[in-house]
């Protein structure tokens, strides 16, 4: 990994002087400018807030306010042309798409226009981004140049459109307008009428199984409402025409409420892995049989779905039970699969890790057969969500390989609740990533580390080397629903948690004088806690780091019981809501963890 403070020196030198030599545009000099913004007679609505945007990030460097002014007014020497305007200078190419922009300099004009949808509003983003060296690395971490003079080159011709259409990264942070905005990102609304998991929405067990069971699921030779778990509704009889109909009904009632969504998800209930629960009758046999996979019925029955809505996508999980594509069943054009990697271990790349093999040729498979294919990818460790997870060398390396094999959607899901392991750097880099597959994340990387944890940077550098140096050379497995006691024999082995405690004590002692930065750096070394605090449950008094033995037995170290304070301190002050999937708050972990080494002490 690069030296992060050796990359943001280069980067403020070539963003905060702009030029150093040539031909140069001068957007504001001392605090006075000859600029004016000029927009569409008739701007869209993102175009208005584009060129807002512009005159608001530029004063914050410049003091100086441009003014808004339409095309109707005739041209200036000097104008900043956001959006589709009729001066000549304002080119816009027709494959722009939705999203994408073109950011274009000449010795007098700056012109930044936009595709149908967000492009001209992310075109101004990325021009402060990249030309000028701003940084959102967080909705409360926003960082900006003061400049006496802005200047930028003449002959900039940049134009970017991105492969994925769809970029939603599923994390807390990614709740903030702006964030996601500066970050190119999509959210579930407006698009999405119904996200996941819907087969219990569209015909819930409580309406109709009493009066028609033959909706449900054959199992074990009887119909069934729920799953062993019984908050999981059991999967659909697809091969029931009734079925069709209701399903039919009641979605389009729900699109009559939101006409504006183009996405309706018509998809499996949650399961697990060995109990799928689907329907076995039959009919839904032999589809399953004919097409090889229990995803023959499925996409069937969705494809019948979507042919009643020509103007909607309907889209449906390849999850679980479903994720094998069918043999001789296409998905139709209108038709969206949402291909889910749950079962992928995190410590390799998917495409080259032994253990991924069965995801891998079925991915294959329906890139061969769907032209339209989500990628659900998992980023976080759910069972401990603030456990240390090193999977920042997959990102990239999963991204392409997404890419390559035709998806070009993407749903990166993360931790929605506030905080837990590295909860800023992650969707920060997957966002980047998200836009441009193949860019530098090295470089990425380091700049986020010097620019959110400032002169603690280079320390926390080492730590994220060292863990994921160790997670590689010991060879085992990361999975999304592990436990750091799964890793005692690698790269959380006691004498490498000293090293990165050391770490972090470096980290906190370089910005100890700077409260804001220090807390951003104690929150990040939240994960060492809890791993040494799970650990010690799963060893019990064995966990010397944790126990120590006295005249009458044992008891926890009193730096320990204060370590666990701390740690339930800092997670409420920072907001931290759940250290499990929608479960465990600050309070009851503490409680738990208390209950847990008191009943280890009790012992014989």
């Amino acid at each position: 990994m690069k030296k992060p403070w050796l990359y943001l020196c280069v980067l403020s030198s070539a963003c905060l002087s702009a030029v150093s030599c040539g031909s140069s545009l001068t957007l504001a000099s001392d605090a006075e400018s000859e600029y004016v913004i000029v927009v569409p007679s008739e701007a869209t609505e993102t175009e208005r807030k584009a060129a807002s945007e512009f005159q608001r990030l530029l004063a914050l460097s410049s003091s100086v306010e441009l003014p808004i002014v339409t095309d109707a007014e005739p041209a200036a020497a000097n104008e900043v042309l956001i959006g589709r305007t009729s001066r000549p200078e304002s080119v816009c190419e027709a494959d722009l798409q939705q999203d994408g922009f073109s950011i274009r300099t000449d010795r007098h004009k700056l012109s930044i226009c936009g595709g149908s949808e967000k492009g001209a509003l992310y075109g101004v983003y990325t021009f402060f981004d990249r030309y000028l060296g701003y940084r959102c690395y967080s909705p409360s971490v926003f960082r900006y140049p003061t400049l006496r003079k802005v200047r930028i080159a003449s002959g900039i011709d940049d134009t970017q459109v991105p492969v994925n259409v769809y970029r939603n990264v599923y994390y807390h942070v990614a709740d903030d307008p702006f964030y996601a905005d500066w970050h190119k990102l999509d959210h579930m609304k407006p698009d999405w009428g119904m996200w996941v998991h819907t087969f219990s929405k569209l015909v819930p067990a409580d309406e109709y199984f009493a009066s028609h069971p033959e909706y449900f699921a054959l199992v074990d030779g009887k119909r069934t409402a729920r799953q062993a778990d019984a908050h999981l509704e059991a999967q659909l009889c697809l091969s029931n025409p009734d079925v069709l109909e209701v399903v039919v009904e009641n979605l389009r009632r729900m699109m009559e409420q939101q006409p504006e969504a183009l996405y309706w998800s018509v998809s499996q209930n949650d399961t697990y892995a060995d109990q799928p629960f689907c329907c076995t009758c039959p009919a839904c046999a032999a589809l399953d049989s004919a097409s090889g996979a229990p995803s023959g019925s499925i996409v069937s029955f969705v494809n019948k779905v979507a042919e009643r809505f020509p103007d909607k996508i309907i889209s449906t999980l390849a999850y679980r039970y479903g994720r094998t594509a069918p043999q001789g069943v296409v998905p139709a054009d209108n038709v969206n699969i949402m291909l889910c990697d749950i079962e992928c271990h995190r410590h390799a790349p998917i495409e080259t890790d032994s253990t991924a093999a069965s995801f891998r040729q079925d991915f294959e498979r329906w890139g061969g057969i769907a032209g339209n294919i989500l990628m659900w990818d998992y980023i976080v460790q759910f069972s401990n969500l603030m456990a240390p997870f090193p999977n920042l060398r997959t990102l990239q390396p999963n991204m392409q390989y997404f890419v390559r094999n035709g998806v070009t959607a993407h749903f990166q899901q993360g931790n929605i609740s506030r905080g837990g392991e590295f909860s800023e750097l992650k969707p920060y880099l997957v966002a980047r990533l998200l836009w441009n597959p193949d860019t530098d994340i090295e470089a990425e990387t380091a700049d986020f580390l010097s620019g959110y944890y400032e002169e603690a940077a280079p320390y926390i550098a080492q730590y994220i080397d060292l863990m994921h140096d160790e997670l590689e050379a010991s060879g085992l497995p990361l999975t999304i629903y592990g436990t750091p006691y799964d890793h005692f024999g690698g790269f959380l082995r006691p004498e490498l948690a000293a090293r990165y405690e050391a770490f972090f004590d470096a980290a906190e002692q370089a910005v100890a004088s700077k409260p804001d930065v220090l807390e951003r750096v104690r929150t990040a070394r939240l994960p060492l806690t809890f791993s040494l605090l799970e650990i010690a449950k799963a060893r019990g008094t064995d966990e010397d780091r944790v126990f120590e033995r006295t005249d009458d037995g044992w008891r926890v170290r009193p730096e320990i019981e204060a370590k666990l304070d701390t740690l339930r301190d800092l997670c409420n002050r920072v907001g931290v809501r759940h250290f499990v999937e929608g479960a465990i708050s600050p309070d009851e972990y503490r409680q738990r963890t208390r209950d847990a080494f008191a009943a280890i002490v009790q012992r014989p």
